[in-house]
């Protein structure tokens, strides 16, 4: 048996799979008869283990596909470290319902969310104050602007693990790429390419190197529905930190902060906690909880 070398699948076509090496190298390999059996299906961003496969055209093999920490059925892209969030702050005004469900989604799957509000340069003011709720909140959040340096908190984020970046169509994501990775490298033209294809539309994920980690498009993510990821009402307060800071001083341990007596979240609506991310929070919750599973394994 020849020696296995990890690494990470940054492509898949037609059932033939680009791999980044550990050792440098690029690898493109087919499926193994096992991994066939099991039904597991290879995804980009998959960690794996290659091999020889002695076919001269393709000459390498996926050997195993090692545990994910998560996945998406939309883009089908696994083991994502970070989640860039980019919405602009006018023209198109932010959908914050639709931040707050992505927002929800990445606390369910162990994503670290970064939330973008780009455009500062048109409305500096709003900007600011969109800003200021969300790091009010608990969250890492960045105003960026056309032709402005990318903060280096954000960079650094870059630099280890696999980064995606999802948004709204026209809030500037080719730009941010633009900005980030310089006009005249060609993985720009690869992403912003990608990008202005916009519309969402499903496509071949692809990662792109970027000093050390590996960064990617998301094309369909907005449009998960909170069922497709297994989101539970219980998974609501995983996309609101400030709800669970202050839940632990509520008088009932199982308070839902809905309707309860002595909730120390709702005491907190209006001065600690924004009221606009509060009745999204309620919103979703009360969604989510009229639609819980039965015994009977139906929905309520």
């Amino acid at each position: 048996m020849s020696e296995q070398v990890k690494g990470v699948i940054t492509k898949g076509v037609g059932g033939v799979f680009t791999v980044r090496c550990n050792d440098g190298s690029i690898r493109l390999c087919q499926i193994r008869g096992n991994i066939r059996l099991s039904k597991l299906t290879p995804l980009v961003g998959d960690i794996v283990l290659t091999g020889e496969s002695g076919d001269p055209d393709i000459p390498y093999v996926l050997e195993k596909i090692l545990p994910r920490r998560n996945s998406l059925v939309r883009p089908p892209l696994a083991n994502i470290d970070n989640l860039f969030l980019i919405f602009s702050c006018t023209d198109p005004v932010p959908d914050l319902k639709l931040l707050d469900k992505m927002l929800i989604i990445c606390g369910k799957l162990k994503i670290n969310p970064v939330v973008l509000f780009s455009k500062r340069d048109k409305d500096q003011n709003i900007c600011d104050k969109y800003v200021s709720i969300y790091r009010d909140a608990g969250l890492k959040c960045y105003p960026i602007s056309k032709g402005e340096p990318i903060p280096s908190e954000i960079t650094a984020l870059l630099k280890e693990g696999l980064t995606g970046l999802a948004g709204p169509s026209g809030v500037g994501k080719s730009t941010f790429c633009n900005n980030l990775l310089g006009e005249s490298t060609v993985k720009v033209g690869d992403i912003s390419d990608r990008l202005k294809r916009g519309k969402h539309t499903t496509r071949h994920a692809q990662l792109f190197e970027y000093e050390g980690g590996f960064i990617t498009d998301t094309p369909g993510f907005t449009s998960l529905d909170l069922f497709e990821v297994g989101v539970l009402y219980t998974d609501v307060a995983g996309g609101y930190p400030e709800i669970i800071k202050a839940s632990s001083e509520c008088k009932f341990a199982d308070c839902r902060h809905v309707a309860e007596k002595q909730c120390h979240v709702r005491d907190l609506v209006g001065d600690k906690i924004d009221e606009g991310r509060y009745d999204r929070y309620r919103e979703f919750y009360e969604y989510l909880y009229s639609r819980r599973p039965n015994s009977a394994g139906g929905y309520k």
